[in-house]
């Protein structure tokens, strides 16, 4: 049986847009791609346009049945669930380096929706997996490739 995958409401809607997506361009914007490269004539084992779109639409069929995969067995974490005294899947954590004196806000979410652009951090992280549990005022230690790196954990709310 596939294993539960927990995802926040936004990281869910995300997925299910991002589906939607790939399955336009799939069976729609390709397969009439392929019409106009088919036109084209010649041999298609030669038709550079031709055999691009089909190593394309490879892709995407793998992505899509990844998605499909990951949304049929999403559980939405509630908003219920979400605690904003201890750290945990869906809190957006307020920490400062005590080293350095900065700031980073990260929110944690599981491997399914990690995305670094929007500082959304997995559970499996170094620095996600040391903030699990804790709560706000704590201090934890990250091993991380460059060495150790201390956090106060300064806020903690629903993300």
């Amino acid at each position: 049986m596939p294993q539960e995958i927990l995802l926040t409401k936004e990281g869910y809607e995300r997925k299910k847009a991002e589906l939607e997506r790939l399955e336009h361009r799939l069976y729609k914007e390709i397969p009439e791609r392929l019409k106009e490269a088919k036109v084209h004539g010649g041999d298609l084992r030669e038709n550079k346009e031709y055999i691009y779109l089909k190593e394309e639409q490879e892709f995407i069929e793998r992505e899509v049945r990844k998605l499909r995969e990951l949304l049929e067995n999403a559980r939405i974490i509630s908003e219920d669930e979400i605690r904003s005294d201890q750290v945990g899947i869906g809190t957006k954590v307020i920490l400062e380096d005590t080293e350095t004196g900065s700031f980073e806000t990260y929110t944690l979410v599981s491997p399914a929706e990690v995305d670094l652009l929007q500082n959304r951090i997995g559970i499996d992280s170094p620095v996600g997996a040391a903030l699990m549990g804790h709560a706000k005022g704590e201090t934890i230690v990250v091993q991380a490739p460059a060495g150790k790196i201390r956090y106060r954990i300064l806020g903690i709310e629903r993300g």
